[in-house]
């Protein structure tokens, strides 16, 4: 591992800290440290992205999608935090497009799978979202959010004894999510 790499780690890591805790200016400084030594480094740009849209700063947000995406145009990531600052805009058909593409970027991305799951249970297109969460479930067993919302899904469409147990499921994993 080279010192840049080395570096890179070390920012990346701390800057998720601090985004994770609310601290985001310094976050936003962390990654630009990464961007100072790897100015192409497009997981840098993404991270500040995200820290854009926790922020509801969504123009700052889509900027730094935009400009990931011009330097790597296939890196999901991008694509997953675009489709989540359009979902919150309420620009749904855009924020299906943005997660479709993630997935075809990276089709093993679960966050995407799960993402527009929930996009087509919006859309009451729930057999889709179904077909979204199971996929998301067999890549990642152990994902909480796609049981629960797969039982929700299960539950609306009045399979609600199947709806509870893949909820039950999602509280064995995440008791949390009852509260």
């Amino acid at each position: 591992m080279t010192v840049n790499s080395e570096l890179t780690e070390q920012y990346l890591s701390e800057g998720e800290k601090l985004q994770q805790s609310g601290k985001f200016e310094e976050a936003i400084a962390q990654y630009q440290k990464i961007l100072a030594l790897e100015p192409e480094a497009a997981i840098a740009r993404s991270k500040i992205a995200e820290v854009y849209y926790t922020q509801q700063k969504y123009v700052e947000a889509i900027a730094s999608c935009y400009q990931t995406l011009r330097q790597q145009p296939n890196f999901a990531p991008a694509y997953k935090t675009l489709g989540n600052i359009l979902q919150a805009q309420g620009k749904t058909d855009a924020a299906v497009r943005a997660y479709s593409k993630a997935i075809e970027c990276d089709p093993n991305f679960v966050a995407a799978y799960v993402n527009l799951g929930s996009m087509c249970y919006k859309q009451g297109l729930l057999d889709e979202a179904i077909t979204y969460y199971q996929k998301a479930i067999v890549m990642q067993p152990d994902l909480a959010a796609a049981y629960w919302n797969l039982g929700k899904v299960l539950e609306q469409q009045g399979r609600t004894n199947e709806g509870l147990i893949y909820q039950e499921k999602a509280l064995n994993l995440e008791p949390q999510l009852a509260k």
